[in-house]
């Protein structure tokens, strides 16, 4: 249609592959010579609560360091062109506040989205980013139950089915249908190359862990083959 529109003809598209998806979390080099550090922000929502002070801890660091800010689709803050001779002093800042550095420290947490849901979103049929953290929890906890703390596993939580967390590509999403009641999508993975495909229907929140045991068993058990549906 572009081609008959504009009266010229197209190249063929370019072969794309994407080995990884790159969060940037952690530590990591800029061409310059300087660092940039990936904050990992939960559901993107800078706010202290207990045990974390993540607003405080940032506030801290910027104001002491001068740090370059940019915000990633992954919901996650970049701190960048930080001097070498600071990256100390940040990391310090930030642990002391409960604001953890190592992305390979936050388990389940590192690679889940929520979108922000009730009371925000006049669209949410059911909660998200206030029910995720809990969820999170618990996920975590029968992962480590299964023996699979190693293996990279993405949960995506959104409050209607438009999506906005992307739930149909993680290897868990999880969609509100009405209140309390969720559908279970299971089957994507973290790097987003696939779509996960309708494994329950019609959950209840608190029934969400007995539905995934099964399924994050047979993950145990074929390890990177698809999961059962």
């Amino acid at each position: 249609e572009v081609e008959r529109r504009a009266g010229i003809a197209l190249a063929a598209p370019h072969a794309i592959a994407f080995d990884e998806a790159d969060d940037h979390l952690g530590w990591s080099p800029q061409p310059d010579g300087r660092w940039t550090l990936g904050v990992h922000i939960l559901s993107g929502r800078v706010a202290d609560t207990e045990g974390r002070a993540l607003r405080s801890a940032l506030r801290g660091v910027i104001s002491a360091y001068g740090p370059a800010i940019r915000l990633t689709a992954q919901q996650n803050l970049l701190l960048q062109d930080v001097d070498s001779a600071d990256r100390a002093g940040i990391d310090a800042l930030l642990r002391a506040q409960g604001v953890e550095t190592d992305p390979g420290a936050l388990g389940v947490r590192r690679d889940a989205l929520a979108c922000p849901a009730m009371p925000t979103c006049g669209l949410a049929l059911a909660e998200s980013e206030r029910a995720l953290p809990a969820l999170l929890e618990e996920i975590s906890a029968l992962i480590d139950e299964l023996g699979l703390r190693g293996e990279r596993i993405s949960v995506r939580m959104t409050g209607c089915p438009n999506g906005c967390a992307r739930p149909y590509m993680g290897d868990i999403g999880i969609v509100g249908r009405s209140k309390d009641l969720y559908d279970v999508y299971a089957g994507g993975d973290w790097a987003n190359t696939t779509l996960n495909r309708l494994y329950r229907s019609s959950v209840p929140r608190a029934q969400i862990i007995d539905v995934l045991r099964p399924a994050l068993l047979a993950l145990k058990q074929a390890r990177h083959q698809p999961i059962p549906v």
